[in-house]
């Protein structure tokens, strides 16, 4: 059995105490980051009629679209919208919508997922 001192067990307290309050301010942030990124992931995107000229017979020009418009489809994030935006700059507008899954990242379930709210023009 081992036996602890008064001071030795104040000391112990404190560290669980700091370890415990410490866990709880992780795992409060890491819920919010887990809450945000799983919003943004799963809404999905209608747009409005009043979007600008980004948005046509309510889909996504994603020929003209910027980062701001293409976050609002499923799925796509501002590092996605990037990489679409880079793809675009340098190969030229998209052919078709099917051509937007040469971006790296865009799977075909992503694809599937996007394909009714965008459109090229």
């Amino acid at each position: 059995m081992l036996v602890l001192n008064k001071k030795t067990k104040i000391f112990l307290y404190i560290i669980i105490f700091v370890l415990l309050v410490l866990g709880g301010f992780a795992v409060e942030h890491f819920e919010k980051d887990a809450f945000v990124m799983e919003t943004v992931a799963t809404e999905d995107y209608i747009p409005y009629e009043s979007d600008t000229k980004e948005v046509t017979d309510g889909k996504i020009n994603i020929n003209s679209a910027d980062t701001e418009q293409l976050v609002k489809l499923k799925g796509i994030g501002e590092k996605m919208s990037e990489r679409i935006i880079k793809y675009r700059q340098e190969n030229g507008p998209f052919m078709s919508i099917e051509e937007i899954m040469k971006v790296s990242g865009i799977s075909e379930k992503k694809f599937e997922d996007i394909k009714e709210y965008i459109s090229v023009e």
